[in-house]
């Protein structure tokens, strides 16, 4: 094994060692949601819970693929690649309470990012189709419900959420 695979899976192990330690994971949640993030039937979210403020990250989606261009001989065209692409939102939410009924303002914004290695390798990454509404917090940190209305800005259409989430 070359010194660079060792050095990507000590780094690996150790990133898994910290994420999986009960400090790094206090206060965060997992949450399944209808349309949460935005624009996904179904995501999976997860939620910081603060005292009355909450941060959440979510993904709606993820797709791969890979293509081999077999035909030799064509000139100038080789087209192999690995991609991966996914979507999700980024948001924040105030709750106006600390009790297991809270409404809350939320915020937010779209977020994407893709990746090809091979021939056209390449990454990208975007924010964008922010949205703000209004829901409400049912529960604790332990297991919750939350439902929203949300306007998406540049689009002005709206969109109902709901979803519950578990203490991780």
């Amino acid at each position: 094994m070359n010194s660079k695979a060792l050095a990507w899976r000590i780094s690996l192990f150790a990133f898994g060692l910290g994420t999986a330690s009960p400090t790094a994971l206090a206060n965060w949640t997992l949450n399944i949601g209808y349309h949460n993030p935005v624009h996904a039937q179904l995501g999976v979210n997860l939620l910081y819970w603060s005292d009355q403020w909450n941060f959440e990250i979510g993904l709606g989606w993820i797709d791969g693929q890979a293509e081999v261009d077999d035909d030799t001989n064509e000139v100038g065209r080789d087209d192999d690649r690995i991609a991966v692409a996914g979507t999700g939102d980024i948001d924040f939410k105030y709750r106006f309470g600390r009790a297991g009924f809270a409404p809350y303002l939320q915020v937010g914004f779209g977020a994407g990012t893709s990746a090809s290695v091979g021939d056209n390798t390449g990454a990208a990454a975007a924010l964008g189709g922010s949205f703000a509404g209004l829901g409400l917090m049912l529960g604790k940190p332990g297991f919750y419900g939350y439902a929203a209305y949300n306007i998406l800005i540049e689009s002005e259409d709206t969109q109902v959420q709901a979803g519950l989430g578990f203490d991780i």
